[in-house]
Protein backbone atom coordinates (compact mmCIF):
# COMPACT_ATOMS: atom_id res chain seq x y z
CA UNK A 1 0.00 0.00 0.00
CA UNK A 2 2.98 2.54 1.19
CA UNK A 3 4.33 1.46 -2.50
CA UNK A 4 1.36 2.54 -4.26
CA UNK A 5 1.19 6.23 -2.24
CA UNK A 6 4.54 6.80 -2.71
CA UNK A 7 4.09 6.08 -7.01
CA UNK A 8 1.18 8.34 -7.00
CA UNK A 9 3.21 10.93 -4.80
CA UNK A 10 5.51 11.67 -7.88
CA UNK A 11 3.35 10.03 -10.51
CA UNK A 12 0.90 12.41 -10.48
CA UNK A 13 3.01 15.64 -10.02
CA UNK A 14 4.71 14.51 -13.36
CA UNK A 15 1.18 14.11 -15.13
CA UNK A 16 0.05 17.55 -14.55
CA UNK A 17 3.31 19.19 -15.75
CA UNK A 18 3.11 17.01 -18.58
CA UNK A 19 -0.60 18.07 -19.30
CA UNK A 20 0.87 21.45 -19.07
CA UNK A 21 3.74 21.61 -21.54
CA UNK A 22 1.87 18.94 -23.91
CA UNK A 23 -0.21 21.91 -25.89
CA UNK A 24 2.99 23.69 -26.66
CA UNK A 25 4.83 20.24 -27.58
CA UNK A 26 2.17 19.60 -29.94
CA UNK A 27 2.36 23.03 -31.26
CA UNK A 28 6.47 22.79 -32.02
CA UNK A 29 5.95 18.80 -33.33
CA UNK A 30 2.49 18.84 -34.85
CA UNK A 31 1.65 15.82 -33.65
CA UNK A 32 -2.11 15.82 -33.33
CA UNK A 33 -4.01 18.45 -35.76
CA UNK A 34 -7.23 19.95 -35.36
CA UNK A 35 -8.73 22.55 -37.84
CA UNK A 36 -10.54 25.83 -36.52
CA UNK A 37 -14.23 25.70 -37.05
CA UNK A 38 -17.63 27.07 -36.67
CA UNK A 39 -17.14 30.29 -34.60
CA UNK A 40 -18.02 32.37 -37.29
CA UNK A 41 -15.11 35.06 -36.61
CA UNK A 42 -11.38 36.17 -38.30
CA UNK A 43 -8.81 34.18 -35.81
CA UNK A 44 -5.76 36.13 -34.59
CA UNK A 45 -3.07 33.58 -36.03
CA UNK A 46 0.07 36.38 -35.82
CA UNK A 47 1.73 38.44 -32.61
CA UNK A 48 3.66 41.17 -32.98
CA UNK A 49 5.14 44.08 -30.43
CA UNK A 50 4.69 47.65 -30.90
CA UNK A 51 6.77 49.76 -28.69
CA UNK A 52 3.90 52.68 -29.28
CA UNK A 53 1.03 50.83 -28.26
CA UNK A 54 2.57 48.37 -24.81
CA UNK A 55 -0.80 48.81 -23.20
CA UNK A 56 -2.80 46.92 -25.76
CA UNK A 57 -0.11 44.20 -25.89
CA UNK A 58 -1.33 42.16 -22.94
CA UNK A 59 -4.83 41.66 -24.89
CA UNK A 60 -3.49 40.49 -28.01
CA UNK A 61 -1.13 38.33 -26.61
CA UNK A 62 -4.23 36.73 -24.53
CA UNK A 63 -6.36 36.07 -27.95
CA UNK A 64 -3.35 34.68 -29.76
CA UNK A 65 -2.64 32.46 -27.56
CA UNK A 66 -6.46 31.56 -27.01
CA UNK A 67 -7.10 31.05 -30.52
CA UNK A 68 -3.37 29.29 -31.19
CA UNK A 69 -4.27 26.97 -27.94
CA UNK A 70 -3.32 23.32 -29.67
CA UNK A 71 -6.22 21.27 -28.27
CA UNK A 72 -8.88 23.95 -28.73
CA UNK A 73 -10.94 22.68 -31.04
CA UNK A 74 -11.48 19.15 -29.49
CA UNK A 75 -11.82 20.58 -25.96
CA UNK A 76 -14.31 23.21 -27.52
CA UNK A 77 -16.05 19.93 -29.11
CA UNK A 78 -16.09 18.38 -25.86
CA UNK A 79 -17.77 21.44 -24.38
CA UNK A 80 -20.63 21.93 -26.53
CA UNK A 81 -21.32 17.77 -26.44
CA UNK A 82 -21.23 18.22 -22.47
CA UNK A 83 -23.64 21.12 -22.45
CA UNK A 84 -26.01 20.46 -25.18
CA UNK A 85 -25.97 16.21 -24.99
CA UNK A 86 -25.92 16.02 -21.46
CA UNK A 87 -27.33 19.11 -20.24
CA UNK A 88 -30.00 20.00 -22.61
CA UNK A 89 -28.53 23.33 -22.89
CA UNK A 90 -27.51 26.05 -25.13
CA UNK A 91 -23.50 26.25 -25.22
CA UNK A 92 -23.92 29.81 -26.20
CA UNK A 93 -27.51 31.09 -24.52
CA UNK A 94 -26.43 34.53 -25.28
CA UNK A 95 -26.79 33.73 -29.48
CA UNK A 96 -28.85 30.14 -29.34
CA UNK A 97 -31.97 29.37 -27.86
CA UNK A 98 -32.28 25.68 -27.66
CA UNK A 99 -36.46 24.30 -28.37
CA UNK A 100 -38.26 21.28 -28.19
CA UNK A 101 -38.67 19.01 -30.87
CA UNK A 102 -35.22 19.88 -32.00
CA UNK A 103 -35.60 23.24 -32.72
CA UNK A 104 -33.24 26.36 -32.11
CA UNK A 105 -34.41 29.97 -32.41
CA UNK A 106 -32.14 33.09 -32.09
CA UNK A 107 -31.34 34.85 -28.81
CA UNK A 108 -29.90 38.15 -28.14
CA UNK A 109 -32.26 41.02 -30.39
CA UNK A 110 -34.78 38.77 -31.53
CA UNK A 111 -35.54 37.36 -27.79
CA UNK A 112 -35.97 41.23 -27.06
CA UNK A 113 -38.19 41.71 -30.08
CA UNK A 114 -40.09 38.88 -29.23
CA UNK A 115 -40.74 39.58 -25.80
CA UNK A 116 -41.93 43.41 -26.61
CA UNK A 117 -38.66 45.01 -25.81
CA UNK A 118 -38.07 46.62 -29.01
CA UNK A 119 -41.36 48.33 -29.94
CA UNK A 120 -41.49 51.10 -31.97
CA UNK A 121 -41.89 54.34 -30.86
CA UNK A 122 -44.37 57.38 -31.81
CA UNK A 123 -41.39 59.27 -33.25
CA UNK A 124 -39.54 56.08 -34.91
CA UNK A 125 -43.27 55.42 -36.21
CA UNK A 126 -42.93 58.70 -37.98
CA UNK A 127 -39.60 58.47 -39.38
CA UNK A 128 -40.98 55.30 -41.01
CA UNK A 129 -44.10 57.42 -42.30
CA UNK A 130 -41.92 60.27 -43.48
CA UNK A 131 -39.06 57.40 -45.50
CA UNK A 132 -42.06 56.02 -46.90
CA UNK A 133 -43.70 59.08 -48.48
CA UNK A 134 -40.47 60.52 -49.98
CA UNK A 135 -39.68 57.21 -51.27
CA UNK A 136 -43.37 57.18 -52.79
CA UNK A 137 -42.78 60.43 -54.57
CA UNK A 138 -39.81 59.37 -55.92
CA UNK A 139 -41.54 55.85 -57.02
CA UNK A 140 -44.41 57.45 -58.49
CA UNK A 141 -42.29 59.76 -60.65
CA UNK A 142 -40.98 56.84 -62.18
CA UNK A 143 -44.20 54.87 -62.38
CA UNK A 144 -42.73 52.22 -60.07
CA UNK A 145 -44.93 50.22 -58.05
CA UNK A 146 -43.40 49.52 -54.64
CA UNK A 147 -44.04 46.53 -51.68
CA UNK A 148 -42.60 45.82 -49.23
CA UNK A 149 -42.40 42.23 -47.74
CA UNK A 150 -41.22 41.85 -43.83
CA UNK A 151 -40.45 38.45 -43.26
CA UNK A 152 -41.19 37.08 -39.70
CA UNK A 153 -39.04 35.83 -37.34
CA UNK A 154 -39.02 32.03 -36.45
CA UNK A 155 -40.17 32.95 -32.86
CA UNK A 156 -43.94 33.81 -34.34
CA UNK A 157 -44.34 30.38 -36.51
CA UNK A 158 -42.92 28.13 -33.67
CA UNK A 159 -43.63 29.87 -30.69
CA UNK A 160 -44.57 26.82 -28.83
CA UNK A 161 -41.43 24.98 -29.47
CA UNK A 162 -39.78 28.02 -27.46
CA UNK A 163 -39.24 27.10 -23.84
CA UNK A 164 -41.85 27.90 -21.29
CA UNK A 165 -39.99 30.95 -19.91
CA UNK A 166 -39.55 32.61 -23.21
CA UNK A 167 -42.97 35.16 -23.09
CA UNK A 168 -44.45 36.53 -26.37
CA UNK A 169 -45.45 40.06 -26.45
CA UNK A 170 -49.08 40.77 -27.24
CA UNK A 171 -47.68 43.08 -29.84
CA UNK A 172 -45.90 42.82 -32.80
CA UNK A 173 -43.77 45.25 -34.49
CA UNK A 174 -44.69 44.73 -37.89
CA UNK A 175 -48.27 44.83 -37.05
CA UNK A 176 -47.60 48.52 -35.52
CA UNK A 177 -46.16 49.72 -38.76
CA UNK A 178 -48.81 48.32 -40.79
CA UNK A 179 -51.53 50.06 -38.15
CA UNK A 180 -49.28 53.10 -38.50
CA UNK A 181 -49.19 53.66 -42.17
CA UNK A 182 -52.42 51.93 -43.19
CA UNK A 183 -54.27 55.64 -44.31
CA UNK A 184 -51.18 56.28 -46.26
CA UNK A 185 -49.80 52.85 -47.76
CA UNK A 186 -53.08 50.40 -47.92
CA UNK A 187 -51.20 47.85 -49.89
CA UNK A 188 -47.50 48.53 -49.49
CA UNK A 189 -46.87 45.67 -46.67
CA UNK A 190 -46.42 42.31 -47.27
CA UNK A 191 -46.78 40.26 -44.00
CA UNK A 192 -46.05 36.61 -44.88
CA UNK A 193 -46.89 35.18 -41.17
CA UNK A 194 -50.88 34.53 -41.40
CA UNK A 195 -50.04 32.09 -44.40
CA UNK A 196 -47.08 30.88 -42.83
CA UNK A 197 -48.98 29.77 -39.43
CA UNK A 198 -52.51 28.48 -41.95
CA UNK A 199 -49.40 26.19 -43.84
CA UNK A 200 -47.31 25.19 -40.89
CA UNK A 201 -48.67 21.72 -40.33
CA UNK A 202 -48.75 21.11 -43.97
CA UNK A 203 -45.11 21.21 -44.12
CA UNK A 204 -41.87 22.54 -42.05
CA UNK A 205 -41.24 26.15 -43.08
CA UNK A 206 -38.17 26.94 -41.50
CA UNK A 207 -34.77 25.33 -41.16
CA UNK A 208 -34.64 24.08 -37.66
CA UNK A 209 -30.83 24.26 -37.25
CA UNK A 210 -30.66 27.93 -38.78
CA UNK A 211 -32.71 31.16 -38.42
CA UNK A 212 -33.98 31.41 -42.01
CA UNK A 213 -37.29 30.41 -43.57
CA UNK A 214 -37.10 27.67 -46.34
CA UNK A 215 -38.13 27.44 -49.66
CA UNK A 216 -41.28 26.13 -48.82
CA UNK A 217 -41.70 29.96 -47.19
CA UNK A 218 -40.44 31.56 -50.19
CA UNK A 219 -42.88 29.73 -52.91
CA UNK A 220 -46.23 30.65 -50.02
CA UNK A 221 -44.56 33.88 -49.92
CA UNK A 222 -44.01 34.49 -53.92
CA UNK A 223 -47.68 33.28 -54.58
CA UNK A 224 -48.88 36.27 -52.26
CA UNK A 225 -46.53 39.05 -54.08
CA UNK A 226 -47.86 37.79 -57.24
CA UNK A 227 -51.64 38.67 -56.12
CA UNK A 228 -50.71 41.48 -55.08
CA UNK A 229 -49.14 42.17 -57.95
CA UNK A 230 -52.27 40.71 -60.24
CA UNK A 231 -54.34 42.79 -59.07
CA UNK A 232 -52.54 46.02 -59.19
CA UNK A 233 -51.13 45.26 -63.31
CA UNK A 234 -54.74 43.56 -64.41
CA UNK A 235 -53.12 43.71 -68.20
CA UNK A 236 -49.79 42.32 -67.37
CA UNK A 237 -48.27 39.00 -68.79
CA UNK A 238 -47.54 37.08 -65.30
CA UNK A 239 -47.52 33.56 -66.00
CA UNK A 240 -48.73 31.37 -62.92
CA UNK A 241 -45.76 29.55 -60.73
CA UNK A 242 -45.50 26.22 -61.82
CA UNK A 243 -45.29 23.26 -60.46
CA UNK A 244 -41.96 22.04 -58.82
CA UNK A 245 -40.53 18.65 -57.48
CA UNK A 246 -38.89 18.59 -54.36
CA UNK A 247 -36.07 16.91 -53.64
CA UNK A 248 -35.05 15.78 -50.27
CA UNK A 249 -30.90 16.34 -48.90
CA UNK A 250 -29.84 15.80 -45.34
CA UNK A 251 -27.70 19.17 -44.38
CA UNK A 252 -25.59 20.13 -41.58
CA UNK A 253 -25.52 23.74 -41.18
CA UNK A 254 -26.76 26.98 -40.41
CA UNK A 255 -26.56 29.35 -37.67
CA UNK A 256 -27.35 27.15 -35.10
CA UNK A 257 -25.48 24.05 -35.66
CA UNK A 258 -22.15 26.44 -35.15
CA UNK A 259 -23.45 27.64 -32.29
CA UNK A 260 -24.09 24.03 -30.78
CA UNK A 261 -21.56 22.37 -32.21
CA UNK A 262 -22.60 19.12 -32.26
CA UNK A 263 -21.34 17.49 -35.22
CA UNK A 264 -24.03 14.35 -35.71
CA UNK A 265 -26.79 16.85 -35.79
CA UNK A 266 -28.40 17.39 -38.80
CA UNK A 267 -31.61 17.83 -40.62
CA UNK A 268 -33.63 17.44 -44.64
CA UNK A 269 -33.69 20.28 -46.52
CA UNK A 270 -36.66 20.44 -49.63
CA UNK A 271 -34.93 22.06 -52.85
CA UNK A 272 -37.46 22.95 -55.76
CA UNK A 273 -36.60 21.36 -59.01
CA UNK A 274 -38.40 21.99 -62.32
CA UNK A 275 -37.82 20.48 -65.67
CA UNK A 276 -37.01 22.80 -68.67
CA UNK A 277 -36.82 26.31 -66.17
CA UNK A 278 -37.65 29.09 -69.01
CA UNK A 279 -35.01 31.52 -67.17
CA UNK A 280 -31.52 32.01 -67.17
CA UNK A 281 -29.11 33.55 -64.73
CA UNK A 282 -27.95 36.44 -67.01
CA UNK A 283 -24.87 39.20 -66.99
CA UNK A 284 -25.23 41.07 -64.30
CA UNK A 285 -25.43 44.97 -64.70
CA UNK A 286 -22.02 45.66 -62.92
CA UNK A 287 -23.40 47.78 -60.01
CA UNK A 288 -20.63 48.01 -57.48
CA UNK A 289 -20.78 46.12 -53.92
CA UNK A 290 -21.00 48.14 -50.57
CA UNK A 291 -17.51 48.18 -49.37
CA UNK A 292 -17.07 45.69 -46.16
CA UNK A 293 -19.89 43.31 -47.48
CA UNK A 294 -19.35 39.85 -46.91
CA UNK A 295 -20.57 38.60 -49.65
CA UNK A 296 -19.87 40.48 -52.58
CA UNK A 297 -20.97 37.82 -55.06
CA UNK A 298 -24.42 38.10 -54.07
CA UNK A 299 -24.77 41.93 -54.06
CA UNK A 300 -25.82 41.84 -57.40
CA UNK A 301 -27.94 38.68 -59.17
CA UNK A 302 -29.79 39.01 -62.12
CA UNK A 303 -32.14 36.72 -64.04
CA UNK A 304 -33.84 36.83 -67.65
CA UNK A 305 -36.92 35.15 -69.50
CA UNK A 306 -36.86 35.57 -73.04
CA UNK A 307 -39.76 33.52 -73.54
CA UNK A 308 -42.21 36.46 -71.75
CA UNK A 309 -43.06 38.52 -74.10
CA UNK A 310 -44.05 42.70 -73.01
CA UNK A 311 -44.00 40.90 -69.08
CA UNK A 312 -42.62 42.98 -66.06
CA UNK A 313 -39.65 43.95 -64.78
CA UNK A 314 -39.14 43.48 -61.05
CA UNK A 315 -35.80 44.55 -58.81
CA UNK A 316 -35.55 43.14 -55.34
CA UNK A 317 -33.66 44.88 -52.84
CA UNK A 318 -32.86 42.40 -50.79
CA UNK A 319 -31.44 40.32 -47.36
CA UNK A 320 -30.46 36.55 -47.38
CA UNK A 321 -34.84 35.64 -46.44
CA UNK A 322 -35.30 36.60 -50.52
CA UNK A 323 -33.30 33.28 -51.39
CA UNK A 324 -36.14 31.32 -50.63
CA UNK A 325 -37.96 33.22 -53.54
CA UNK A 326 -35.74 33.32 -56.03
CA UNK A 327 -36.37 30.33 -57.97
CA UNK A 328 -39.89 31.29 -58.25
CA UNK A 329 -39.78 34.84 -58.85
CA UNK A 330 -37.17 34.27 -61.92
CA UNK A 331 -39.47 31.76 -63.80
CA UNK A 332 -42.62 34.65 -63.85
CA UNK A 333 -41.08 37.77 -65.18
CA UNK A 334 -39.12 39.24 -68.35
CA UNK A 335 -36.26 40.26 -66.27
CA UNK A 336 -35.51 40.11 -62.32
CA UNK A 337 -32.84 41.75 -60.34
CA UNK A 338 -31.79 41.04 -56.84
CA UNK A 339 -29.44 43.36 -54.89
CA UNK A 340 -28.47 42.25 -51.05
CA UNK A 341 -27.42 45.67 -50.21
CA UNK A 342 -26.24 44.61 -47.02
CA UNK A 343 -29.03 44.72 -44.86
CA UNK A 344 -29.41 48.73 -45.27
CA UNK A 345 -32.66 48.32 -47.61
CA UNK A 346 -32.38 51.82 -48.69
CA UNK A 347 -34.60 53.67 -51.81
CA UNK A 348 -31.13 52.93 -53.83
CA UNK A 349 -31.73 55.31 -56.18
CA UNK A 350 -28.65 54.67 -58.95
CA UNK A 351 -29.80 51.58 -58.84
CA UNK A 352 -33.27 52.09 -59.86
CA UNK A 353 -32.74 54.61 -62.93
CA UNK A 354 -30.55 51.80 -64.54
CA UNK A 355 -32.62 48.92 -64.06
CA UNK A 356 -35.91 50.92 -64.80
CA UNK A 357 -37.76 48.23 -63.62
CA UNK A 358 -41.76 48.44 -62.97
CA UNK A 359 -41.78 47.34 -59.34
CA UNK A 360 -39.60 47.90 -56.37
CA UNK A 361 -39.82 45.06 -53.76
CA UNK A 362 -37.84 45.49 -50.66
CA UNK A 363 -37.91 42.06 -48.52
CA UNK A 364 -36.03 42.01 -45.28
CA UNK A 365 -36.25 39.80 -41.66
CA UNK A 366 -38.55 42.15 -39.35
CA UNK A 367 -35.43 42.08 -37.04
CA UNK A 368 -33.58 44.56 -38.84
CA UNK A 369 -36.42 46.98 -39.96
CA UNK A 370 -34.76 50.05 -38.05
CA UNK A 371 -31.93 49.77 -41.06
CA UNK A 372 -34.22 51.41 -43.34
CA UNK A 373 -34.03 54.64 -41.56
CA UNK A 374 -30.50 55.14 -41.05
CA UNK A 375 -28.08 57.35 -43.23
CA UNK A 376 -25.40 55.50 -44.49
Amino acid sequence: MKNIQSVLKYLLPVFFILLLVLPFINNQMGIWKYEREGENRQFKDSLSVDINKLDDFPKEAESYFNDNFSFRTPLLELYHKMKFSYFKISPHPDKTIVGSDGWFFMAAKEKEIYGGNKDFSKAELDHFLSEWKNRKKYLDSMSIKAYWIIAPMKHYVYGESLPFNIYSSKKRRVNQLEKYLKSDFPNLIIDPLPLLLANKNNRKLFYKLDNHWNYHSGYLTTKKLLERIQADFPNSNIPEIRKYNWQNTVIQSGIHYKVIGVKDLSEIKQIPSIKNGMSIEDQKYGFKSIEGFPYPREYEVRYTNKQIKSGLKILFIRDSFSKQLIPFVREVFEESVFIFDAWRYQLNKPIIEVVKPDIVVYLGLETHLENMLKKY
